[in-house]
């Protein structure tokens, strides 16, 4: 605490200061003053000898784009000598002065902010900024009188409800700033996985998790830790690290987390993300603020990088008290746990605390053969009568062996029958590997929605962009390649621009390479299509999983090949049904049937036809240009860094390179080529989709053409055809198959029947 003596001294010696700059200002309106400042000699003053202001950053921005203790300061030049910048000031009010500190210019005087703005109107917007900023003092005055740290400022926090009213969440005890946060969020009861798994987490207990993608994880270990942390916000230990395998994931928890601590007393920087693809130094800093990583989630490689610097980050990480690993299953792969075996044991040998911290271990997936490739010849998915309880022991061990639990973990596996969420419904299209975009096309008009489009190359991705733009579907793109704040800005722009096409009925489409695959959780996605069949089985399971999030359905499209369907899809269904004690002996020739075919109108898929062709031919040629164009700047660079002369012949030596640039020229397209395709394409687009070819007469067919136009009812991209929701129509269809599968059932039993009474 500040004695009262010393707070008047303080003060008076400020209100001294201030009076004789306020008065220099009132005297420099006349022209001799001007003319004796420009004749002082300009001094040189080091970066930290000037008076730096503070930033005020709103609520609103969030972390202001990752800005944390933004300074600026004007009337200060910068000149460079020798290559490095010197600060010359010729005002010397702006060199910081010691005895003043950095609060000189924020106390003021309220009645000389009266004469000066009486005197001279072009000051009153300095003045109003003087009257805020005393304001400030004074409230910063109060906190010190009150005896709270001013590196916990909560006066925007609300303060908790004492009428909130969540019935459904009574059975767990929860702080009310908890229970705030999931009323305002609209959490009103607990998912399954929250139920089981919060109480055992608050009681101490390790965990290990398992459950479908979108069943509310997160929040199944982000509730206890915030718990912790509210429990004892005074620690300097970590209430909780989580690891997990993806950046995207990483910055989507932190969102999550956020979002319920809204009206947590924790400062800014209490929850942290560490990630690479983002300046590692800001890390470090953001870590030396008071109050700062008490909740801290990290990439393994970033994490490992920070801890391996800085001896007294690993001794702080290390007394954590509660380690949580979202994903867990692409952690502990073989090839991935390197990292994550090192950051075990760095926090092991520097941790002062007795015991063990908690471990929280959650995943979708966790069985070995899941993780096999599926174009594997040999691949053989686990077979013979195995239970539920010899695949939890499996993944117990397998834990166990990774893992040092501080005591015997508790196994919920909420989806013990089937590895896909109920709500996804899966649906196949067949088709020749050249078809790929014509059948892509096809499935965005007819099902307009937000749609997430996974592919196995990045090439894939930069191809299909630029051949969905061509057909007039907005579409971006995020994949490994991108640096952070690249993939960052894209899934933002994806989401404003979905928000925005759903009240029109239009399609925004998202690809991506398989980095978005696991954790990422944009609202709203309707469907996902597999452009490419996926590699192993944990991968098509964490794709689809980006669908039917939170309760709601979604579809999951596969676009298969004949070779595809010949390997990797028999073993990619024999993998995903194997827990349903489907496929086994005789009965695995029957695996066709488990996943029914997407309807497909040929009439419409015909007009369409012509259209992909020019659009893809377009986006080829933008492809080649850019590629081509690349490498001979980089090329042409090399050689300039080596004084060696390139010439045309020795550029093409190599036959492959050769080969590989031939191939791209041949699809380069010249102005006069690229101009005439695009107005084919656009005097396509201009023309409606028909149902049935109908050309001649509205009201003739199946359907009034004109009573549809009237009514302003059917599908907005094709004339005379209902509107269709992909999710409807396969329900349907579905329907229609069981009934029929029980009819012929009912048939062959009364067939059974009536030859056993005739045999008696």
């Amino acid at each position: 605490m500040v004695s009262n003596s010393l707070k008047k001294q303080v003060l008076a010696r400020k209100k001294a200061a201030l009076k004789g700059r306020v008065e220099k200002p009132i005297k420099a309106t006349k022209k001799k003053s001007t003319v004796k400042k420009s004749t002082k000699a300009p001094t040189v003053v080091k970066s930290d000898g000037l008076k730096w202001k503070s930033v005020e950053i709103p609520d609103t921005l969030d972390d202001f784009g990752g800005f944390y203790g933004l300074e600026e300061i004007e009337g200060v030049g910068v000149e460079y000598v020798d290559g490095k910048p010197q600060f010359v000031v010729e005002d010397e009010s702006k060199i910081a002065n010691e005895e003043d500190g950095d609060e000189d210019e924020e106390m003021k005087d309220g009645n000389v902010d009266h004469k000066v703005t009486s005197d001279d109107d072009k000051e009153e917007p300095k003045q109003k900024t003087k009257k805020a900023k005393s304001k400030k003092i004074e409230e910063q005055e109060k906190i010190l009188k009150d005896g709270i740290p001013t590196s916990l400022n909560f006066a925007n926090i609300e303060l908790p409800e004492d009428d909130v009213d969540l019935p459904e969440w009574s059975d767990i005890t929860l702080s009310p700033y908890t229970l705030q946060g999931l009323s305002k969020l609209g959490f009103t009861k607990p998912t399954p996985i929250q139920k089981q798994t919060i109480p055992l987490c608050l009681e101490g207990e390790d965990i290990i998790g398992k459950a479908s993608t979108g069943s509310g994880k997160t929040l199944a270990y982000g509730i206890p830790i915030l718990e912790k942390l509210v429990a004892d916000p005074s620690t300097k230990s970590p209430a909780g690290v989580i690891f997990t395998p993806t950046r995207e994931l990483a910055h989507q928890v932190v969102d999550h987390l956020n979002q319920i601590s809204k009206f947590f007393p924790f400062t800014q920087s209490s929850i942290l993300t560490l990630t690479g693809g983002l300046s590692i130094q800001k890390q470090e800093r953001l870590l030396r603020y008071d109050g700062s990583g008490q909740v801290v989630v990290a990439t393994p490689g970033r994490f490992l990088e920070l801890i391996q610097k800085n001896t007294e980050l690993a001794t702080r990480f290390g007394d954590l008290e509660i380690l949580v690993l979202d994903e867990a299953d692409r952690l502990l792969q073989d090839g991935h746990f390197d990292e994550f075996e090192q950051i075990l044991k760095i926090l092991t040998n520097s941790r002062t605390k007795k015991g063990r911290w908690q471990s929280l271990v959650f995943s979708a997936t966790f069985a070995k053969e899941l993780f096999s490739k599926l174009a594997f010849k040999g691949y053989k998915p686990k077979q013979g009568k195995g239970t539920d309880d010899d695949d939890n022991k499996e993944v117990m061990e397998m834990l166990n062996s990774k893992l040092r639990f501080k005591s015997k973990p508790q196994f919920i596996d909420l989806n013990p029958n089937s590895k896909l969420s109920e709500d996804i419904i899966e649906t196949l299209v067949e088709c020749l590997p050249a078809e790929r975009d014509l059948f892509l096309y096809y499935f965005l008009l007819m099902y307009p929605g937000t749609t997430l489009v996974f592919t196995n190359a990045i090439d894939s991705v930069k191809r299909l962009v630029p051949f969905l733009n061509n057909l007039k579907i907005e579409t971006f793109a995020i994949h490994s390649n991108m640096i952070q704040k690249a993939r960052l800005k894209s899934i933002e722009r994806f989401k404003e621009a979905s928000q925005k096409n759903t009240h029109g009925n239009k399609s925004t489409v998202l690809i991506a390479s398989d980095v978005a695959a696991r954790g990422l959780d944009i609202s709203g996605i309707q469907h996902v299509v597999h452009y490419h069949l996926p590699r192993s089985a944990d991968v098509y399971i964490h794709r689809s999983g980006r669908t039917a999030r939170s309760g709601s359905e979604g579809v999951s499209v596969m676009i298969c090949s004949p070779q595809e369907a010949s390997g990797p899809l028999r073993n990619l269904r024999k993998a995903l049904a194997n827990d349903k004690g489907k496929f086994r002996g005789k009965a695995s020739k029957k695996w066709t049937k488990d996943v029914q075919r997407l309807p497909v109108e040929a009439d419409i898929l015909q007009q369409l036809r012509e259209r992909a062709t020019l659009a893809g031919e377009l986006a080829d040629s933008e492809i080649s240009k850019k590629s081509l164009s690349k490498e001979d700047t980089w090329m042409k660079q090399a050689a300039d860094d080596l004084g060696v002369d390139l010439s045309d012949d020795e550029e093409r030596v190599d036959v492959f390179l050769q080969k590989n640039r031939l191939k791209k020229e041949n699809k380069q397209l010249d102005k006069n080529q690229t101009a005439k395709k695009k107005w084919e394409l656009n005097q396509l687009l201009s023309q409606q989709v028909k149902k049935d070819l109908r050309r001649s007469y509205l009201t003739g067919g199946l359907q009034n053409l004109a009573d549809f136009i009237v009514k302003g009812v059917g599908h907005d991209n094709i004339i005379g055809h209902d509107k269709t929701n992909a999710i409807e129509q396969l329900r349907k269809k579905s329907q229609k198959i069981k009934e029929k599968e029980a009819r012929a059932k009912a048939e062959l039993e009364a067939a059974a029947a009536e030859a056993s009474a005739t045999g008696k």
